[in-house]
């Protein structure tokens, strides 16, 4: 009778291992993909901004997300929503480089922190920006990700 439970108890024990060892493989898989998924975004927010696609640029962003730029009031999505169509027609954005730096998921929520850079024409003047960036997403209903917070500001002094 001792062996068996013995026996028993092993086999419990390895089932529960093996069980535990799927379950961080499962969570390890989802994670790698999550982050896959939020690459993408920063993949679709350079592109929206060098082909000047507002559109596009605005459909990554949570319905209740917020823009945290420098020197200004934040901006709710409802004022992106006005805003960014015509910015994007007034300038030019030739390159935009995103560099991501740290990537941590959190459950529902995950954040980025990073730089940037980017080439762009503003009324006939060539800029260049570097920045940095700390952002913050949200898992959506469907699975997906969406921008909920968005603060950056530049590393070049204001002249």
């Amino acid at each position: 009778m001792g062996k068996m439970v013995v026996r028993v108890f092993l086999v419990l024990l390895t089932g529960a291992a093996l069980f535990l060892g799927g379950c961080a493989t499962v969570q390890k898989g989802r994670e790698e993909a999550d982050m896959a998924a939020i690459q993408e975004i920063w993949k679709n927010y350079a592109k929206a901004a060098t082909t000047g696609d507002a559109a596009l640029w605005l459909s990554l962003w949570d319905e209740n997300g917020i823009q945290l730029p420098p020197d200004t009031a934040a901006r709710p999505k409802k004022v992106l929503d006005e805003v960014y169509p015509k910015a994007f027609s007034m300038m030019k954005i030739h390159t935009m480089n995103i560099n991501v730096e740290e990537m941590v998921i959190i459950g529902e929520f995950a954040y980025c922190r990073g730089i940037y850079t980017s080439d762009r024409t503003i009324n006939n003047n060539k800029v260049s920006v570097d920045g940095k960036f700390l952002t913050l997403f949200r898992r959506q209903e469907d699975g997906s990700w969406r921008i909920y917070r968005d603060c950056f500001n530049s590393n070049v002094p204001p002249k």
